[in-house]
C-alpha cells in the first residue's frame, strides 16, 4: 500500500476512534529483531460484524500481531500498544484485507514489556471491535 493511501487509511481509522489515540506511523524501529508469527497463539479475541480480530503472540510473548478473518477486502486490522495500562496508546500496522482474500495479518511488533490489542473494523461498515488488553 501506498505511503498516501496507507496515511489516508489511517486518518480514516484515526476518525472512527476517539479517547487516548496516539497515532503512529510504524517504522522499522518499532518492529522487533527476530520478532516473528512463528509458534503462534491466540492471546485475545473478538469479532464483528462475523468478523474475527485476533491478538496473536508467538509462545514466547514478547511479540504480538492483529489477525482478521472471515473478512472481505477492504477490511481493517492493526494492533494498539500502550506504556500507561490502556489510558494512551500507539497505532501500529493498519493492514487492509487484499483482492481475493478473507483474511490478513498486521505486522509483528515487540510490546516491549507492555500493553498490546489488535482492534479491526469491517470496510462497509462504521463499527471498531478491540480485543482486551494483553
Amino acid at each position: 500500500m501506498g505511503f498516501q493511501r496507507r496515511t489516508l487509511v489511517s486518518l480514516a481509522v484515526t476518525g472512527l476512534l476517539a479517547g487516548g489515540l496516539v497515532a503512529a506511523a510504524p517504522s522499522a524501529a518499532n518492529a522487533a529483531d527476530g520478532c516473528n508469527q512463528n509458534t503462534a497463539k491466540t492471546a485475545r479475541s473478538t469479532s464483528v460484524w462475523s468478523r474475527t480480530i485476533e491478538l496473536r503472540a508467538n509462545t514466547n510473548n514478547v511479540c504480538g500481531w492483529g489477525r482478521i478473518s472471515n473478512g472481505d477486502p477492504g477490511d481493517l486490522v492493526w494492533v494498539d500498544r500502550s506504556y500507561d495500562g490502556g489510558a494512551h496508546w500507539e497505532q501500529l500496522s493498519i493492514t487492509t484485507i487484499p483482492t481475493n482474500s478473507r483474511t490478513t495479518f498486521t505486522a509483528a511488533y515487540n510490546d516491549q514489556g507492555h500493553l498490546m490489542r489488535a482492534c479491526g473494523k469491517a470496510g462497509n461498515r462504521p463499527e471498531v471491535a478491540c480485543t482486551g488488553w494483553w
